[in-house]
């Protein structure tokens, strides 16, 4: 082999591992040999030259490979799971050198991104920080309990757990700026063969292939390809709860709801499919709508059976015999869209986003978006398209960091502000001054483990909520809602009449002396607000010697009495005048049966058997004793009677009129007439019946069931029993139609 095959053999080793650039440094070699002048000297061996030709390709070699590793060797993969599963593959200058869908959701993600190209060349947090994001944008994270797992797999273990934490903060704060509270989980692990074969099997991850095997490792009967279907929430949750079996996963459980539903031959239905298989009955939380959103019903369903726990059966015939809302979804958020910009012009540079709008089977709207960081929720009427109600919640301040948290010194409690410091901030925040407002309620409360102040006022046409942070004086939430001023008494129509007020301390002295009680009453609650589209003022005090409680709602047009209620306070064995705890519910003691209480209460009000229409009999168990909770009414007057189960004797007792006779009974054909003794009702299968017809559909006797309640009611113009028992660890809910029995909804749970 000539020294000319050695050399040209050397630089083809360069080239295969060198870019462009190295070829033409040995290029410049070949040109600055061919330049050697010709003298006498002697003439050096052949060999030498080589040697020296050598070395120097030597080096450039060994820089070329130094140069290939820092940019074009792969150092770190990093991959982000939570069904879409997407993995970076980055270089040690934490720049990305490929990004790859690995599964079609994955895929979708990339797409707009050219497929993971635009991404190549870029920084590591970038590339993360626009992957997230669009994952955000996609709904993929938008449940509360929703999760994103971020793997790190590198061989030096200092720099893959450097990179593991620099990534969970550049995540969370991704996820901070769009106001999403989902769980940001993460691992660092080594390169490993098997793990990496699995996941190429699988379409995945190996950062969640790994995760897949913890929770084999919990349950070594689960099959690792039926687990990679699942979203990283479910696995994280069947982690939480030992993986006792395979849920049916999204896609089940979304075809179990709509089979019950009765959708499954419609193409508009659009599937919102929830996991929470970390609660006591682990289930999924379906929502099916169609038809452009004016149908939108919620089901349960069991995440290991795929039974269907709640819900309404056969919604496809419910929705068709109800007429449809007067303006469209989209036409609803115009108008929430309107009320926003007008209320909110310091956010008319930010962009709208999480949209979202369903018609309510109430007749109204419910219209949500995020904002600044802000989400912002109105209700809007289906028929004319008016906001009837603006609520906002504040994730961060308004300089769109977190709210400060106010701390003490070490081994010294959290100063907290005043109630005088939440009002201010509440004014504050409102634009309004003290004289402007009159002042509803000011309540120090806690709230998840937190101290806060419900500061409630209003203004001539506004009411306000507002929840103080008792440590910062952070503004937590603020729902603004429009007053409807009823009309004056005797001006039927007349919205613009002047609303005649007693005033707080007038409506105190009325109530007092209705109770014959002294001034030294002690105060549980004072508030005033339209009921009905009528202004009272509601009560509660108890005397000082703690042996009565007193509920009292005063009219605050003219004083009268709308509602009077006394509850004895029963006083600890061997003492006087001191509130008893309630005990805990023990043996159950001589119960003298529905019957009797319902005769207790009927005299109690002194109204016969035959002129009542009972609306609710429940047996119950209140501070310490059973009793029986009794509602019925007669002519334009409900009754509501607490009886002892022991003895009878009547606990408590109030009287309301039912001067709004719509309240109960929404229309003429549900209605019975009292005035005039005729009646126009329809069918009414009774209490007794509705009993029996739920507890056939739940397979029980009532020998079997504890807790019995059964009530009458109106739901949306339709006259219903619901049903509620226990039997055997588990909690059963119906709702029952009362002129037929059918069973509307019904629900299983756990018994907490």
């Amino acid at each position: 082999m000539t020294d000319r095959d050695i050399e040209m053999r050397l630089k083809k080793a360069v080239e295969n591992t060198a870019p462009d650039g190295l070829a033409r440094l040995l290029s410049d070699v070949e040109n600055r040999k061919g330049d050697r002048k010709m003298t006498n000297a002697k003439r050096k061996p052949r060999w030498t030259g080589l040697v020296a030709a050598c070395l120097a390709l030597v080096l450039i070699a060994g820089f070329g490979g130094f140069y290939y590793s820092a940019n074009y060797a792969v150092a770190t993969t990093v991959s982000l799971d939570v069904n879409p599963s997407i993995e970076l593959k980055v270089n040690r200058s934490e720049k990305v050198l490929s990004c790859t869908g690995l599964n079609a959701e994955g895929q979708d993600i990339l797409s707009s991104m050219n497929g993971g190209a635009d991404l190549e060349g870029a920084k590591l947090g970038v590339a993360v920080n626009a992957i997230v994001g669009a994952i955000v944008r996609a709904g993929y994270l938008d449940s509360l309990s929703s999760a994103i797992l971020i793997s790190v797999e590198d061989k030096d273990a200092a720099r893959g757990e450097r990179l593991q934490a620099q990534l969970v903060a550049e995540v969370d704060g991704v996820l901070q700026n769009a106001a999403n509270a989902a769980g940001v989980l993460s691992q660092y692990m080594t390169f490993d063969a098997g793990l990496n074969q699995q996941a190429q099997q699988n379409n995945i991850s190996a950062g969640k292939a790994a995760y897949i095997n913890q929770v084999i490792a919990l349950n070594s009967s689960l099959k690792f390809d039926e687990l990679a279907e699942l979203s990283v929430e479910e696995l994280r949750d069947l982690i939480r709860i030992g993986a006792p079996a395979m849920p049916i996963g999204r896609a089940q459980a979304a075809y179990a709801a709509s089979e019950y539903a009765g959708v499954l031959a419609l193409d508009s239905v659009i599937p919102d499919v929830d996991p929470e298989l970390d609660d006591p009955v682990p289930h999924y939380e379906v929502e099916l709508t169609w038809g452009s959103r004016i149908n939108h019903y919620e089901y349960t369903v069991d995440a290991f059976t795929g039974q269907v726990l709640s819900g309404r059966k056969d919604a496809v015939n419910a929705s068709a015999d109800e007429p449809a809302p007067g303006v469209t979804a989209d036409e609803a958020f115009n108008s929430a869209a309107e009320r926003f910009h007008a209320n909110h012009p310091e956010l008319s540079g930010y962009n709208i986003f999480d949209i979202y709008t369903e018609y309510d089977r109430d007749g109204h709207y419910d219209v949500s978006f995020w904002c600044g960081g802000y989400e912002f929720e109105y209700e809007v009427d289906a028929r004319t398209g008016e906001v009837l109600r603006e609520e906002t919640h504040y994730r961060q301040n308004a300089s769109g960091g977190t709210a400060p948290t106010a701390a003490g010194s070490a081994g010294t409690a959290p100063v907290e502000i005043t109630v005088d410091d939440a009002k201010a901030a509440a004014l504050n925040h409102a634009g309004l001054t003290a004289s402007q407002v009159t002042w509803e309620k000011t309540e120090k409360d806690v709230e998840n483990g937190k101290t806060v102040y419900e500061v409630d006022f209003r203004t001539a046409d506004t009411e306000y909520d507002y929840k103080i942070g008792a440590a910062d004086g952070a503004v937590i939430s603020v729902e603004k809602e429009a007053v409807q001023v009823p009309a004056a008494q005797g001006e039927p129509g007349n919205s613009t009449a002047a609303v005649q007020d007693i005033g707080l301390e007038a409506a105190k002295a009325i109530a007092l002396e209705r109770a014959g009680v002294s001034s030294d009453a002690v105060w549980r609650k004072t508030q005033r607000e339209y009921d009905d589209g009528r202004l009272e003022y509601e009560l509660e005090f108890y005397t000082s010697a703690a042996d009565v409680m007193y509920e009292v709602t005063v009219l605050a047009a003219d004083g009268s009495i709308l509602k009077y209620e006394t509850e004895i306070i029963p006083a600890a064995p061997g003492t006087s005048g001191q509130t008893q705890l309630p005990a805990q519910p023990g043996p159950q003691s001589a119960d003298i049966g529905a019957e009797a209480a319902k005769s207790a209460a009927l005299a109690r009000a002194g109204v016969s058997a035959s002129d009542a229409a009972w609306l609710k009999c429940e047996h119950d168990y209140d501070d310490g004793r059973h009793c029986y909770d009794l509602e019925f009414e007669c002519g334009a007057t409900v009754y509501e009677c607490e009886v002892s189960a022991a003895d009878g004797s009547v606990l408590g007792f109030s009287s309301e009129p039912c001067d709004n006779l719509a309240h109960h009974h929404d229309t003429a054909a549900h209605t019975e007439d009292h005035h005039s003794g005729g009646s126009t009702q329809t069918t009414d299968i009774g209490a007794e019946a509705a009993v029996s017809a739920a507890l056939a559909h739940a397979g029980l006797s009532q020998n079997q069931v504890t807790g019995l309640k059964c009530e009458r009611d109106y739901d949306d113009g339709r006259l219903e029993y619901e049903v509620e028992f226990k039997s055997n660890g588990y909690e059963y809910e119906y709702k029952l139609d009362a002129s037929t029995g059918s069973v509307l909804e019904h629900e299983r749970d756990f018994d907490d």
